[in-house]
């Protein structure tokens, strides 16, 4: 078993993990007005600076708060002295404890929640940018780039690539620290809900478990759990190319940090692997969402009613999907990343599977110009993956909406025909929402 016998060492370790890989996780849209930071820290060993870009025209005034992990001197979050930063300003800040001058004495480590507000409601919820530098007193460091909230979700994650392995003549030893999270809430409830978030490790080629456990939180915790194969209950010996996966139980759907550090136990190097997002929930899909739980960005979607709406005082109800007796055609607004694959096709509720040409129904997807027709057409119930053209070919480079028309294809034209439509991308789509129903055929 692999015993760390330095704290700070062991910091150090976990937070010079996220120099390496934390940039691949995070998209190039830095710019939102709630960040995360992951992991902040202060020790004997080791100093940081937090540096913060406001890339508007007006001041903008940040709210900080610390929540720190368990193990350390904080009892609990800890709400800082707000930052203000001037418009078109990149500004920075020495140290955790110059950001929370309060903290007790003793080593600090665990994630930073900032938000932009302002008496100004102007100013409000203006977007900002952050990044991290820890180093020791050799000057050797790292970054740690801000993550925006949303991206943080109950959806269940998996962290690849773990090992732990004995130290040899021609390596060192290695240990996996594993990070869970919860979120704290800007507005908690008045009895704080605790999630159950179960983790297993397997084997990367044929999903052997070889260990498993469970921690318990509420919204503003993180625990940290120290050598993950010993927590997990793993057998001795040395492992590599571990998953493991992150699940949270019950029904407050929290905002959940989790991630992983692999180092080594010599000269404390190490890397950082965010938790990614491999199954979610939809609330306006049929089948869950994998990667993720976002219905602005699902892989796979099954679609069959439109958003709710109010029908009168305490009611709402959707619209189905349904082409109604006679030769009409609905028009669906959707939202595509290009470069991208891109399959859609229309589904019979009734049967579950794809519609035959004897349902009567036909579709096709087409570009935001409202005239180049991309896939689909006449007598066509679906299309496999088309390729929506590099970044330059279409809307001077934005991802944008598209239109998928389903219309009646002159069969079956005396009987209403109810459909969903399943869509799948590799970048992300939104539901599909009915921009125009009952209109004239188009093709």
């Amino acid at each position: 078993m692999i015993v760390i016998r330095n704290v700070a060492a062991t910091l150090a370790a976990t937070l010079a993990a996220l120099a390496s890989n934390a940039s691949n996780a995070q998209s190039t849209d830095g710019y939102h007005a709630i960040q995360v930071f992951p992991v902040v820290v202060d020790t004997a060993s080791f100093v940081e600076r937090l540096v913060l870009r406001n890339p508007n025209d007006d001041d903008i005034t940040v709210k900080v708060r610390y929540v720190p992990a368990e193990g350390t001197s904080q009892a609990g979050p800890l709400n800082c002295p707000d930052l203000n930063i001037w418009g078109k300003a990149t500004f920075s800040y020495e140290g955790l404890r110059s950001l929370c001058p309060a903290l007790p004495a003793g080593s600090q480590f665990g994630y930073l929640y900032t938000w932009t507000e302002s008496y100004n409601p102007d100013r409000t919820g203006l977007p900002f940018s952050g990044f991290s530098r820890v180093q020791n007193g050799q000057g050797i460091g790292f970054s740690v780039e801000a993550f925006p909230a949303h991206a943080f979700t109950s959806a269940q994650s998996v962290v690849t690539g773990l090992r732990r392995s004995a130290a040899t003549v021609n390596s060192p030893a290695y240990q996996t620290n594993c990070f869970v999270g919860n979120l704290l809430d800007v507005s908690p409830l008045a009895t704080p809900v605790a999630s159950t978030v179960s983790y297993q490790l397997t084997t990367g080629d044929f999903n052997t478990l070889i260990g498993s456990g469970s921690v318990n939180l509420v919204p503003g915790k993180m625990v940290r759990l120290l050598d993950v194969f010993e927590s997990a209950g793993v057998p001795p010996g040395n492992y590599d190319n571990i998953r493991v996966r992150f699940e949270e139980s019950g029904n407050g759907e929290p905002a959940l940090i989790t991630f992983c550090t692999v180092q080594d136990n010599t000269s404390f190097g190490a890397d950082f692997r965010i938790g990614k997002q491999e199954q979610g929930l939809s609330e306006g899909s049929l089948i869950p969402n994998p990667f993720g739980q976002d219905d602005g960005a699902l892989r796979e979607s099954l679609v069959g009613t439109d958003i709710r709406m109010p029908t009168g005082p305490g009611m709402s109800a959707s619209r189905p999907f349904v082409i109604p007796v006679g030769e009409t055609g609905n028009t669906h607004v959707m939202y595509f990343r290009h470069p991208d694959w891109v399959a859609c096709d229309i589904i019979n509720a009734a049967t579950g599977v794809r519609a035959l040409r004897t349902y009567g129904l036909e579709l096709r997807l087409v570009a935001s110009d409202g005239l180049t027709v991309l896939a689909g057409g006449n007598d066509v119930e679906g299309f496999a993956p088309i390729y929506l053209g590099d970044k330059g070919d279409r809307d001077n480079g934005a991802n944008t909406r598209y239109t998928l028309q389903v219309e009646s294809n002159e069969n079956n034209i005396g009987s209403a025909r109810p459909y969903q439509v399943f869509c799948r991308s590799g970048s992300g789509h939104s539901l599909g929402e009915l921009l125009l129903t009952n209109g004239a055929n188009q093709f």
